[in-house]
């Protein structure tokens, strides 16, 4: 696995949404060069638990070869992993080696590890908490290995400063950046643009 981030990184969950065609993608993207397109503009991203459980070889290989040394896929857990999950994540942390920056986790029932196979875990959770480090965004508690998600961004810059700027100083002291995903049923390119400048204004 690799080190740190070592500033704040903003990032989606997932990268293919149709609705993103003609507003963030150019309307004739193929689709296969949107992960391309993507990484010029975002170094994170969480994948969805269908895609990444259903990845074949190939389409690992076309991921590392559509990204940057520098980029990190993290993977959404929603429930305890089954035999073919484990042995599936045995093999993307193989295959993606550096490129994989760790587990995020959805649950209200299920209290994971701080770390599945060596893989670091963060949680997403109304009401339930992993040890370490620990922060109330909206109505989620997020714990584990320090992240951000959000699945509802308001479009207003002072509220988007003062979450990025409660969310960095929440940081352990020994970590000088992080990813942060925006989630939701519908994820707006623009606030997210807007959300990146932001924080580059700040400084992270």
């Amino acid at each position: 696995m690799r080190g740190t981030l070592d500033n704040l990184q903003i990032g989606t969950c997932g990268w293919s949404h149709q609705d993103w065609r003609g507003s963030f993608y150019p309307q004739d993207l193929p689709e296969e060069w949107e992960l391309d397109f993507y990484n010029n503009a975002f170094h994170v991203v969480l994948v969805q638990l269908d895609q990444w459980v259903a990845w074949q070889d190939d389409e690992v290989t076309e991921c590392i070869e559509a990204v940057d040394e520098n980029f990190r896929f993290y993977l959404q857990l929603e429930s305890e992993l089954n035999a073919e999950g484990h042995k599936q994540l045995g093999k993307l942390k193989s295959g993606l080696q550096g490129l994989l920056g760790g587990l995020v986790v959805f649950s209200e029932s299920w209290l994971p590890e701080t770390s599945i196979q060596g893989v670091p875990v963060s949680l997403v959770s109304k009401q339930l908490r992993l040890p370490g480090w620990q922060l109330r965004l909206g109505e989620n508690q997020l714990s584990g290995h320090a992240f951000g998600y959000i699945d509802e961004l308001k479009q207003d810059g002072k509220w988007q400063a003062s979450m990025l700027q409660d969310f960095m100083q929440s940081l352990p002291g020994d970590l000088s950046g992080a990813p942060f995903f925006i989630g939701g049923e519908s994820i707006n390119m623009a606030q997210v643009a807007n959300l990146k400048v932001v924080a580059e204004v700040l400084g992270y």
